[in-house]
């Protein structure tokens, strides 16, 4: 039985970094949703490591918690997803997909306001990203 899911080709070596330009009223967690989504059913990983993540909402206050704890812990999409889809909102996130402890993508929210895209390999559909601007990785040593 063929997966529903596809893997898409990816170099890490090819690495780059976006800034996305959110509206003034759009939730900056429905546009990482997307991102999440689109990762969850291109890429066959499931797998994030959170080093910082600050949230309100029942399940974003959990893993704040969680993160005060131990510092780093894994987590899959699905769990990311359900964060970015209650009612609350994400204040800062640090969070990896990894494979095979090679950080494929990082996606990081500042203040609330600010969401940075970290990648490897080919860039995702402007349809997935929406508006961004490049900015220098090696602002974030990647």
């Amino acid at each position: 039985m063929k997966s529903e899911k596809s893997a898409i080709t990816y170099n890490i070596s090819q690495k780059w970094a976006v800034t996305l330009c959110c509206e003034a009223e759009e939730k900056l967690e429905l546009r990482v949703a997307k991102i999440l989504e689109y990762l969850d059913k291109n890429y066959l990983l499931n797998q994030w490591a959170i080093s910082d993540i600050e949230a309100t909402g029942s399940y974003g206050n959990c893993l704040t918690v969680r993160c005060n704890n131990e510092k780093i812990f894994q987590v899959s999409t699905a769990d990311l997803l359900e964060v970015m889809r209650e009612e609350g909102q994400v204040i800062e996130l640090d969070a990896s997909l990894i494979k095979d402890d090679e950080e494929l993508f990082k996606i990081l929210i500042r203040d609330g306001v600010s969401i940075d895209l970290l990648g490897s390999g080919e860039m995702m559909p402007l349809t997935v990203l929406g508006k961004y601007v490049y900015v220098d990785k090696e602002l974030f040593m990647w």
